[in-house]
């Protein structure tokens, strides 16, 4: 090979390598553990149960599937809703339950395949979930801006909350179990003693729409995943605690069980592992080959599950400290 061209292929395969190290143009580095594959078009949604063992996902081919952890396979393709799956949640170990563009909350038995029922969520799309820390009531909000409630074991309704003024994005119920936040459009995060049907308060977080929130177990802070990065709240007295630096536009966002480490899914591929209380960088995940729009952490918080504008499931091993 004469000289100019052996000196034309290292320059190209060093450029490339640059790219591929960034996570570029031609090539994506990957340190997801697990790929799961199954679903046509886009995940939006992903959800463990309580006891770890099976995985929920949910997006824009209007299917719910149930993996099977361990062995890293589907179980069961759950076919009923009629548009997009925009949100998830698990009542227990085995109940999934899920709410989308066709305005139904669905109830499925997650071993079997089964659907157990089915409630109407208003005249306008879901777009946000979420199941009470015992799994006997489950919320859901959209569009219309109202957040509902039912009980997870008859499917009965139990109480309408109204104050928001946009579209509901977010949902997230305290440890307490007593407590409801939700969050959109509108500019404010909102707090409901949910069983009384009664405001607790609000406070303003600005332009920024909410598209996410996730409680620390200790009940005492509230993070949301905006358009500015990750934000977060003091709770009770709900004082604005410092952004995550440097996290981009956050889409999805979530807790472990014991409060040590805050997942966080962004429009920019990443998969963001923060160390808590502090707010630190730990990781920056890479692997999906578009925006990353759920993220959910184990129960036992060694593996973080996330949803991908590129169709996939992955799963990934928390990194250690």
């Amino acid at each position: 090979m004469p000289s100019s061209s052996r000196r034309a292929l290292l320059v190209v395969t060093a450029v490339l390598a640059a790219v591929a190290a960034a996570g570029g143009w031609f090539f994506t580095r990957s340190d997801a553990a697990a790929t799961l594959r199954g679903h046509r078009g886009p995940v939006r949604a992903v959800a463990f149960g309580a006891d770890g063992a099976l995985l929920a996902s949910a997006g824009d081919d209007g299917t719910v599937r149930v993996w099977d952890v361990a062995a890293r396979r589907e179980r069961h393709r759950l076919a009923g809703h009629t548009g997009k799956v925009r949100a998830l949640g698990f009542a227990g170990s085995a109940v999934v339950v899920s709410a989308g563009d066709d305005h139904t909350v669905r109830f499925w038995d997650g071993g079997t395949g089964a659907e157990l029922g089915s409630v109407s969520g208003g005249p306008k799309a879901l777009e946000s979930l979420a199941v009470g820390r015992d799994g006997e009531v489950v919320a859901a909000a959209g569009v219309d801006g109202v957040v509902r409630l039912w009980k997870v074991a008859d499917r009965s309704p139990v109480k309408q909350l109204t104050g928001h003024t946009r579209h509901v994005h977010a949902l997230a119920f305290a440890p307490d179990g007593k407590t409801l936040l939700s969050a959109g459009d509108d500019g404010t995060l909102r707090a409901w003693d949910w069983a009384k049907g009664a405001a607790l308060g609000s406070v303003a977080v600005g332009p920024r729409h909410v598209h996410a929130l996730a409680v620390a177990p200790g009940g005492d802070v509230v993070a949301a995943a905006t358009g500015v990065g990750v934000k977060r709240w003091a709770l009770p007295g709900r004082e604005e605690r410092p952004v995550v630096e440097g996290s981009g536009m956050a889409v999805d966002v979530a807790y472990s069980a014991d409060g040590a480490v805050l997942a966080t899914a962004h429009e920019d591929g990443t998969v963001k592992v923060w160390d808590m209380p502090a707010g630190g960088l730990r990781a920056s995940l890479r692997g999906h080959d578009r925006l990353v729009l759920g993220v959910a952490v184990s129960p036992d918080g060694r593996t973080i599950a996330t949803g991908g504008g590129d169709g996939t499931v992955k799963l990934w091993t928390v990194p250690p400290r």
